[in-house]
Formats: structure tokens, C-alpha cells, sequence
């Protein structure tokens, strides 16, 4: 039985069956849509990165000080794209 929003009716006598199918539904519902979003979640989590491009970077030794700032701005652009 699916979700009736209209169930119970006001003033009615509970009805025990009908409460169980309401709230078994409910609970079908909530599930269905937490899989969903979790599903939807983990198949786009990776694509928040693709606009970070790679450093590309040729580090010394040691390393210089604009060499350390180009990988720590790097790393703040990656924090930033993952948390979008």
C-alpha cells in the first residue's frame, strides 16, 4: 500500500492495519530515497575535482619557497573543489 497522506481521516477510529501501512510505507518511502541519494552521492563525489589540474611541478633540492607556495595553493584549490 502506498503513502496516503489522507489516512487517517480526522476524528476516525484508529485502525491499526492502517496505521501499519501507513508507517510500512513511510518507511519503503525514506529508504528508497536515502539509496537514491547515497547512490547519486558516491557516483558524483570524484567529479567535484575535474576542475583542479595537476601541478605539474618540478620541485628542487631543496625546495625553493615559490616552489611551497605553488603545491600549498594547489592544495587549497583541491580543499575548496572538495568541498562543493
Amino acid at each position: 500500500m502506498p503513502y496516503n497522506p489522507a489516512l487517517p481521516a480526522d476524528h476516525s477510529p484508529l485502525n491499526s492495519a492502517e496505521m501499519r501501512g501507513q508507517l510500512v510505507a513511510l518507511d519503503a518511502a525514506i529508504t528508497t530515497a536515502l539509496a537514491a541519494a547515497a547512490t547519486d552521492a558516491a557516483a558524483n563525489s570524484s567529479a567535484n575535482t575535474n576542475g583542479v589540474a595537476f601541478v605539474n611541478l618540478a620541485v628542487s633540492d631543496p625546495p625553493t619557497q615559490a616552489e611551497m607556495q605553488t603545491l600549498a595553493s594547489k592544495l587549497d584549490e583541491l580543499i575548496a573543489a572538495l568541498r562543493r
